[in-house]
């Protein structure tokens, strides 16, 4: 049953977007957009990524508490799947060092002005829902935060995608870019869950050589030996996609 799952899958996305996502220089090259850019400034950044482990307040300002949970304990799943990286939910602020907060829309600015004071401007915009997080000069990523304001979420079809995304992002991928396909950082591709060219992104930025700190000219080539180290990537990665709950499950892509 896997081997007919794996080949209809590449049935179906075979031209053109196989052709893309299924070659590692293309790959290289979303991993140089998504995680060394900033969806919200024009410079090129290092590597960032946690060192220490994570640990994640899932902080209910709203109704639909079991349904938030499920939905943010299924992605810090396939997180934890893809990546390696030691993610627990906790039941207090004081032992987080990352919080996610479902609010309402009348509230969800004010209150990420409140909860990320080291933030003065924020592009709120066109927004449904934000991640941010803060690095030490080392840029290894020490603290974050995620606000979803529900309501909003829901009222764009989004809920399931702002989950999945910002937790995501929040892990040091944080750029969009329609130049990345098929992708949850790429509004156009209409994504819900992880794709496989994400859980790669995921896999190749928390890969043991990777560290946080490195420049494009120091990660590229750890890149190049990885994809040599790893020549059945595109299949290990399309499992974990596969074993996603929000795939195997709920049916979503």
């Amino acid at each position: 049953m896997r081997i007919l799952i794996w080949g209809l899958m590449l049935s179906l996305l075979s031209a053109p977007a196989l052709a893309k996502w299924n070659d590692p220089e293309y790959v290289k090259r979303a991993f140089k957009i998504i995680a060394l850019s900033n969806e919200y400034d024009n410079h090129q950044h290092p590597v960032r990524k946690w060192q220490k482990p994570i640990r994640i307040y899932i902080d209910h300002r709203v109704g639909d508490k079991e349904l938030h949970s499920m939905l943010a304990n299924t992605q810090i799943e396939d997180l934890v799947r893809a990546t390696g990286h030691d993610i627990k939910v906790v039941n207090s602020q004081e032992n987080a060092n990352l919080r996610m907060v479902f609010t309402r829309q009348s509230r969800w600015q004010n209150e990420t002005r409140e909860l990320w004071p080291k933030q003065k401007d924020f592009p709120f915009r066109g927004a449904i829902c934000m991640a941010h997080f803060s690095s030490s000069p080392q840029a290894e990523i020490e603290e974050a935060l995620i606000v979803i304001p529900v309501d909003l979420a829901r009222e764009r079809g989004k809920l399931f995608a702002c989950v999945v995304e910002e937790l995501t992002q929040a892990m040091g991928l944080p750029n969009d870019s329609d130049k990345v396909f098929p992708s949850i950082f790429n509004d156009g591709s209409k994504n819900n869950v992880m794709t496989t060219l994400d859980i790669t992104l995921l896999r190749l930025l928390y890969s043991s050589g990777v560290n946080a700190g490195m420049k494009e000219q120091q990660v590229m080539p750890l890149l190049d030996s990885w994809f040599k180290q790893n020549p059945n990537w595109l299949k290990q990665s399309t499992d974990m996609y596969l074993k996603s709950k929000f795939v195997s499950e709920f049916g979503l892509n």
